[in-house]
């Protein structure tokens, strides 16, 4: 059985959901230090051109240390209407908008937790794309760890033969030799950007949201093009 373990983020890019396709079991590493204005609360949308972060606004004065699963939106702060109204401009007259409706109307839900939103847009994203891979989070899996030793011992609870690794991740994983002491086989994603007609006269904006893919290109060109 092959597994991948990643942080749940906000509106990954394609690359994210390739990764998921291609494995049995999905982790969401969910009981991990969160990180301020990373990837965990924030992505990037093309917006008349040219790059724009759109970013989950969360509590985090005086909580220094809580991991993902414990981090509250900061919904003093009417962000839903911002970045929903924010992803219309941006997207609108693309010729596959409409495939970001069901997407849109999950920012009219009220969510407490950060990872409980970015999860249910990661899993609705997911269905439409007709991906059937398992999905687990680690605060549910009863194992302890740090580093590679949390990620190996994640793949032993589960029984898996084969780890596959985002690229960003292959330094400290070979560093600390962890998995090349074991039966588990590390396999690491390719981090190349995808390249797709994105009808505009600007300049193509690699590494954006995968909505940026699904405006442009829409559900079923990306299991075409994307899941061969």
């Amino acid at each position: 059985m092959k597994c991948a373990i990643m942080q749940p983020t906000y509106l990954p890019w394609i690359g994210y959901f390739h990764m998921m396709a291609q494995v049995e079991t999905f982790v969401f590493l969910d009981d991990v230090q969160f990180s301020k204005r990373s990837w965990q609360q924030r992505n990037k949308i093309d917006y008349e051109g040219k790059e724009k972060w759109v970013t989950i606004p969360t509590i985090t004065k005086g909580l220094r240390h809580q991991k993902i699963l414990d981090v509250r939106i900061d919904n003093t702060v009417d962000w839903q209407s911002q970045h929903s109204q924010l992803i219309k401009h941006a997207y609108s007259k693309k010729p596959f908008y409409n495939d970001l409706e069901g997407i849109l109307e999950l920012y009219k839900q009220e969510c407490i937790l950060l990872s409980d939103f970015t999860t249910s847009l990661i899993v609705f994203i997911a269905k439409e794309l007709d991906i059937v891979t398992d999905l687990l989070k680690s605060s549910d899996i009863p194992v302890t760890g740090i580093k590679s030793s949390y990620l190996f011992n994640i793949c032993e609870y589960l029984g898996a033969s084969s780890y596959l690794s985002a690229s960003g991740s292959k330094e400290y994983i070979e560093a600390e030799s962890v998995f090349e002491k074991s039966n588990v086989r590390v396999n690491y994603h390719q981090g190349d950007p995808y390249i797709y007609p994105h009808h505009s006269e600007k300049p193509f904006i690699p590494y954006l949201s995968i909505i940026d893919y699904i405006a442009n290109r829409g559900f079923d060109n990306f299991k075409k093009e994307i899941l061969l």
